[in-house]
């Protein structure tokens, strides 16, 4: 089945700094950004990128627009790869007891390896609800020398 991925920074710094918006446009690109991905495929797969230092109140009430909208999937990426395990697992707890409609949609991890804790941080969301694990080479190997 084809999907289309579609996403946007969440975080305040990238609100600020590399979008120069606002929380309200970020969720109006985001909805609109799914809503046209819709009109094309049913599979719809919204990442929030730098989610782990998004604020859990406005990761939530996005991830509950872009839901509306029709995202089929939500991404968590934990973009700069800081988050310690028992923080990404938190945050993933959070979505899923805190965002109406998320049980009809799968919950992704995408962590990257900057302390060398992607793998503990996925299993970390699986622990707390997630369903996928979006993972590349490169994320998993970002430090290691040849």
């Amino acid at each position: 089945m084809p999907r289309i991925h579609t996403g946007i920074g969440t975080s305040d710094s990238h609100i600020k700094f590399k979008f120069n918006s606002t929380r309200e446009k970020v969720i109006e690109r985001a909805v609109n950004a799914v809503s046209y991905a819709k009109s094309f495929v049913q599979d719809v797969e919204f990442y929030a990128e730098d989610a782990g230092r998004t604020d859990n109140e406005f990761l939530a009430q996005v991830c509950e627009e872009v839901i509306k909208a029709g995202a089929t999937v939500l991404n968590i990426p934990d973009t700069t790869g800081y988050c310690l395990p028992e923080e990404y697992g938190a945050k993933i707890h959070y979505l899923r007891t805190h965002v109406k409609g998320i049980e009809n949609v799968v919950l992704s991890c995408h962590c990257h390896n900057d302390l060398g804790l992607a793998t503990a941080n996925s299993i970390a969301g699986v622990i707390n609800g997630a369903r996928q694990i979006a993972v590349s080479y490169t994320h998993l190997r970002a430090h290691e020398t040849e």
